[in-house]
């Protein structure tokens, strides 16, 4: 019953704001599966920002995260409210990633990752532009960025030029099974 409610409130707002929701269908267990690898073992907060039905948060508690250090961003109210119910132990703040430092507030302890189901690559670039800067504010040394596309060939971060951020390197997989096939990508911010 969970899952076909979660897969009709993806397809409404699919229907109703398809550039907000940004894929045709939800991430398969695959992708999330490959995404939530790739958060760093250890001590920190995980962000995970446009978590839209809970595909990659299912995968995240799945990797032993624990739901007091989750916290999702979720710029639709109806996805927000759905993840509140869905997993209501974990922080679910419903807002815009464009204001991610005020959202959070402050946080004592450090952030290890982001993990990212945003559209960047397919948004305007000054909106990307903000999203990056607001990411850049509340990541440090060790915090390590994770985010997919459906370009799967394009392994730089996906900021816009010229991008001077402090994140680098990557570390890619591109998933099949996925529809469509996706990249996943990990950026380090190295000190």
């Amino acid at each position: 019953m969970t899952e076909h409610r979660t897969l009709f409130t993806f397809v409404r707002e699919f229907i109703k704001n398809p550039r907000h929701t940004g894929a045709i269908c939800p991430s398969s267990g695959f992708l999330a599966r490959q995404m939530a690898a790739l958060v760093p073992p250890g001590e920190g907060k995980v962000i995970e920002l446009g978590p839209g039905s809970g595909p990659m948060t299912r995968a995240l508690l799945n990797r032993g995260i624990a739901p007091n250090d989750l916290i999702l961003v979720e710029r639709t109210q109806s996805f927000a409210d759905h993840l509140k119910q869905r997993f209501p132990q974990i922080k679910v703040i419903h807002g815009d990633a464009c204001g991610l430092s005020t959202l959070l507030g402050q946080i004592d302890e450090p952030i290890r990752a982001i993990v990212s189901s945003l559209p960047l690559r397919s948004m305007p670039r000054a909106l990307v532009q903000q999203i990056s800067n607001e990411i850049n504010h509340i990541s440090h040394p060790g915090t390590r960025f994770i985010q997919f596309t459906y370009y799967l060939h394009d392994k730089k971060p996906p900021f816009p030029e010229p991008y001077s951020g402090p994140f680098s390197g990557s570390e890619g997989h591109i998933v099949w099974c996925n529809f469509p096939p996706a990249r996943v990508d990990a950026f380090d911010w190295i000190a």
